[in-house]
């Protein structure tokens, strides 16, 4: 039967039941504002600075999917040298849930990296779900740390005092990145030193960097991050020079849940532990970096 028959007195009405078709097509910078309308109802913290530069980067990556004319998810990813991509802002309207849109906007851009060597991604407790029935595999978790209202730390245990990172230092900062992240992410760290909310600060000893700390703005908090460090004091020193102008703002961190003890110093800040993420890979994991001097990401969506 292709419809419903309805007999209203002598009159029949047939209505036609038809699902309304999904396509995927390439974002445009028309479709920012929609965009940041699906993360807003989610609560997220990206800024239409933050999508620009997702569409700047790779632009073929950046996919929504449509239904009835209305774009109502979304995903990215950020190919590194088709060694590493990065997938992100996997974001699906709450009216559209369980029509596929999620699964469609994957697939979709898993066959576009077909030639990237691993695909990686910062999975929610609820993402988790999906990735691993399309066989990511776990790596470590990573704990979303946020205040509304920062205390002032007020010691800085490390020996040696951060110096400004401007961009004359930044072709090094990318070099020891890269050992720690393990491919070279060029175009997203000169994004974060141009978009810094704080000055960004480096650690060097003996003429070798030890480390170097990032931050930018957001709708709803100053996401501190990346940090990269040799150690856990270094680490500490980087947040110090930028959180001790901080006070009183709110703030989120995401921190590696292997760095204990400073996810404790951090909790004496006014800290709390929102939610975790998995970071996850697919295919295989030849680019792995050093994950121990990845003390916090750059965020979900930046890796």
């Amino acid at each position: 039967m292709t419809g419903l028959l309805i007999f209203l007195g002598l009159k029949r009405v047939t209505l036609k039941l038809k699902m309304d078709k999904i396509i995927t097509r390439q974002m445009q910078q028309a479709d920012i504002p929609v965009a940041m309308k699906l993360k807003e109802a989610e609560g997220w913290n990206q800024t239409e600075a933050d999508w620009a530069l997702l569409l700047s980067h790779n632009p073929e990556l950046c996919l929504v999917a449509e239904t009835g004319g209305e774009v109502a998810g979304t995903v990215t990813a950020i190919n590194f040298e088709n060694k590493v991509a990065w997938i992100g802002m996997m974001l699906v309207s709450k009216s559209h849930r369980g029509k596929g849109l999620s699964k469609l906007l994957l697939n979709t851009i898993i066959k576009q990296l077909d030639a990237c060597k691993s695909i990686k991604l910062d999975a929610t407790p609820a993402g988790k779900k999906v990735y691993d029935k399309l066989g990511f595999v776990d790596e470590y978790g990573i704990a979303r740390m946020t205040t509304q209202n920062l205390v002032q730390p007020t010691n800085n245990d490390a020996a040696m005092e951060p110096k400004e990172l401007t961009p004359a230092k930044l072709n090094e900062i990318i070099l020891y990145d890269k050992k720690a992240f393990g491919v070279n992410r060029e175009k997203v760290l000169d994004f974060l030193l141009k978009n810094q909310t704080e000055k960004a600060w480096y650690l060097e000893e003996n003429g070798e960097i030890t480390g170097y700390i990032l931050s930018r703005p957001g709708c709803n908090f100053t996401q501190v991050g990346p940090v990269v460090a040799n150690t856990l004091n270094n680490a500490k020193a980087l947040l110090f020079s930028v959180l001790n102008k901080m006070e009183g703002q709110p703030v989120v961190v995401d921190v590696m849940e292997e760095h204990k003890e400073l996810i404790a110093w951090l909790e004496g800040l006014n800290f709390t532990v929102q939610r975790s993420f998995r970071r996850m890979y697919l295919k295989a994991n030849p680019f792995a970096g050093n994950p121990s001097q990845q003390v916090l990401i750059a965020g979900p969506e930046l890796g």
